[in-house]
């Protein structure tokens, strides 16, 4: 006997029933919000960013690329978005984010607790705080080695600060100022310093790119790269904290280390 049209109606009103049931289970309240509503909408991400920090955003014959713009294209395949980014200079972008011009900034933002106050940062993604660089086969473990040994730093910079209480309390023999972290990291590989204290960046470059050098012990001063979404947008923040815990497990975060970090 042939389905009757009724019946076949009051079945589709009850799957569209029990779709809206289960949506309002796996979405909760706190999370139904007008990012997510127009992400779902549309299917884009707007990503702010400023093409004018290599090897994170940077433009190389009228294309954006870099660490970050790979991360973000990773990002948008585990949520399942596309991604639309909207360069702009450094300081706008934090303006850009809460009068809803964007969705999210990826831009080798640094993690500062006034902001993730206010608004919502992700895990970190990378570290780029100044460590220590010694050469090759050093038996200098970690900074409680130094005493005695010279310290190359780059002028003026986080490490210079960090070094110059070490030269004071007597920790290292002297601390050598270079105009840039590569010739500090230069006169370590030459062998004309004992160690280096350089940002982590640097550092990378120089031991993926050259060889030669080391980076031992822990980070010495932190300087985390986050991802920010507006305080409102609590799904979003919720979506993109899940797949970077995933690219940091299936080892996606330290392929683009090595990839974007190691170029000269």
């Amino acid at each position: 006997m042939a389905e009757r049209p009724f019946a076949r109606i009051h079945l589709i009103l009850a799957l569209l029933v029990l779709m809206n049931l289960l949506a309002s289970v796996l979405i909760p309240a706190w999370m139904d919000d007008d990012t997510r509503r127009r992400i779902e909408t549309t299917g884009v991400v707007r990503v702010g960013l400023d093409p004018a920090y290599p090897p994170f955003e940077m433009e190389e014959e009228g294309q954006i690329v870099g660490f970050d713009v790979d991360l973000v294209q990773a990002l948008a395949r585990e949520i399942g978005v596309r991604v639309e980014f909207l360069p702009m200079g450094y300081d706008s972008l934090y303006d850009a984010l809460v009068s809803g011009q964007i969705d999210l900034i990826v831009s080798s933002y640094p993690y500062s607790p006034e902001l993730c106050r206010r608004e919502r940062c992700t895990r970190p993604y990378f570290q780029a705080g100044q460590v220590l660089v010694v050469r090759a086969g050093s038996e200098i473990g970690g900074p409680g080695a130094l005493r005695g040994k010279t310290v190359g730093v780059e002028m003026g910079s986080a490490g210079d600060a960090l070094v110059k209480p070490w030269e004071r309390a007597g920790s290292i023999a002297r601390r050598i100022p270079f105009f840039s972290p590569e010739e500090a990291l230069e006169a370590v590989s030459a062998g004309e310093v004992d160690a280096a204290v350089v940002d982590r960046i640097s550092a990378l470059a120089f031991v993926l790119g050259r060889g030669g050098v080391e980076i031992r012990g822990p980070v010495l001063q932190d300087e985390s790269f986050v991802a920010v979404v507006a305080r409102r947008s609590v799904w979003l923040h919720h979506r993109v904290q899940r797949a970077l815990r995933r690219l940091a497990r299936d080892g996606t975060l330290a392929a683009l280390e090595a990839h974007w970090c190691g170029q000269p």
